[in-house]
């Protein structure tokens, strides 16, 4: 091979390597909305079980609409404006954010109007939701070279299926254990991750 070629593969393979460094630096975010998200989405769902249980199903709707314009309204007041210093290629965090935005979108829209118009079933909408949401995470993961982080999409999946086999509370159950597990938890992660980018840099 000759040398300007040898030399042109190692600056390909040099800027690829630093775009990868940038992207892992990238999903040391602060968390915030992660942890909220998953809270929030807890909440809902704890609720959600005893407006069932007290035969209360008419008030299902408002309920999520609460939970789910608090995230939103946090996200684009509180979040938006928050002052936080930017971590690594700016280009590959508007991808990850954008992906976010387009997770969360597509969520609301499957979850209200698919509620709403009867084409989602009610019973299910829990599992299509966290399918949703594992899409998210895997392309987060695979952006940033951050493994653990796409596996989580595999728990997502794998508890989304389990979700429509199984009714009731144990269903609730399962729920909130996996926006624990693969939510919040993470989210504290990030956090940590995130502070410590700040103190290296």
């Amino acid at each position: 091979m000759p040398d300007h070629e040898n030399n042109e593969a190692k600056e390909q393979l040099a800027f690829i390597k630093s775009i990868m460094q940038d992207s892992q630096k990238v999903v040391a975010d602060n968390g915030d909305g992660f942890i909220l998200w998953g809270v929030l989405i807890i909440l809902a769902g704890i609720s959600s079980y005893f407006l069932d249980a007290f035969q209360l199903n008419q008030f299902q709707g408002w309920l999520y609409l609460g939970f789910v314009g608090i995230g939103w309204i946090y996200m684009l007041t509180i979040h938006r404006r928050a002052k936080k210093q930017t971590l690594g290629n700016p280009l590959i965090k508007k991808i990850i954010d954008s992906i976010w935005i387009a997770v969360l979108l597509s969520m609301s829209i499957l979850g209200f109007l698919g509620g709403a118009t009867g084409a989602i079933n009610l019973d299910y909408m829990t599992p299509v939701m966290f399918t949703v949401l594992g899409t998210a995470y895997f392309l987060q993961g695979v952006i940033t070279g951050k493994i653990w982080v796409r596996n989580l999409a595999y728990g997502w999946w794998a508890g989304s299926i389990i979700l429509l086999f199984i009714p009731g509370l144990p269903a609730t159950i399962l729920s909130v254990l996996m926006m624990i597990g693969l939510q919040i938890i993470p989210g504290i992660i990030f956090n940590r991750q995130w502070k410590a980018a700040l103190t290296e840099d």
